[in-house]
């Protein structure tokens, strides 16, 4: 390399086709309208007007998809024992920062203050006693994830059967569509049955 020597960068391409794009876009539209509705219910159960904060708004989307449970004591939750200023269950990573840089929604679940500082530390469920127990919690999740891949495949069919550009489009969109909501399903499920070699 000298004075002479030209250096020419190139940028990854946007991976995404088209139909993909706009899957995304609103795989996103509709996430952040779910997040919009937990912030007004926040706000119903709430004696203050302040905005509720992006934490409140992740643990009642957590709390959500647990059905109201903790996945690892089985404890039902109740909005007052996560929101506040003392709040008796918190967000945990499920595969502990200790061992994964992992910060992803869906490496997270709305945990027991207690069993999260006291028992599960800095293991992973599978290293956990009770993991047939928690397993058996979030069965749904599996269940979400088997029930997407159906009609995922329910939309590849309509997209080879679709007799015009548009209505293949609408089909192919559809599929990236529930694949987004597959995969989030999927990792969050599976986070719960990987093992890490010690």
């Amino acid at each position: 390399i000298d004075a002479e020597t030209r250096v020419h960068i190139e940028m990854a391409r946007e991976l995404m086709n088209a139909n993909e794009r706009k899957a995304y876009q609103n795989w996103q539209r509709d996430r952040e309208s779910l997040r919009k509705e937990y912030a007004l219910k926040i706000k119903e159960h709430s004696s203050s007007d302040a905005e509720p904060s992006e934490p409140d708004i992740l643990k009642y989307q957590l709390w959500e998809e647990q059905n109201h449970k903790c996945i690892y004591t089985g404890r039902e939750i109740a909005l007052s024992e996560f929101l506040g200023p003392n709040p008796s269950f918190d967000i945990e990573h499920t595969i502990p920062r200790s061992v994964s840089l992992d910060n992803s929604q869906e490496n997270k679940t709305l945990c027991e203050n207690n069993f999260n500082r006291a028992i599960k530390k800095n293991r992973i469920p599978f290293d956990l006693q009770n993991h047939s127990e928690i397993l058996e919690r979030i069965d749904h999740w599996k269940e979400k994830y088997e029930e997407l891949d159906k009609q995922i495949q329910k939309a590849v069919r309509l997209a080879k059967a679709a007799t015009d550009k548009d209505a293949k489009d609408r089909a192919i969109q559809i599929r990236h569509k529930l694949k987004f909501e597959y995969n989030y399903w999927k990792n969050k499920y599976s986070r719960f049955t990987m093992k890490i070699g010690r």
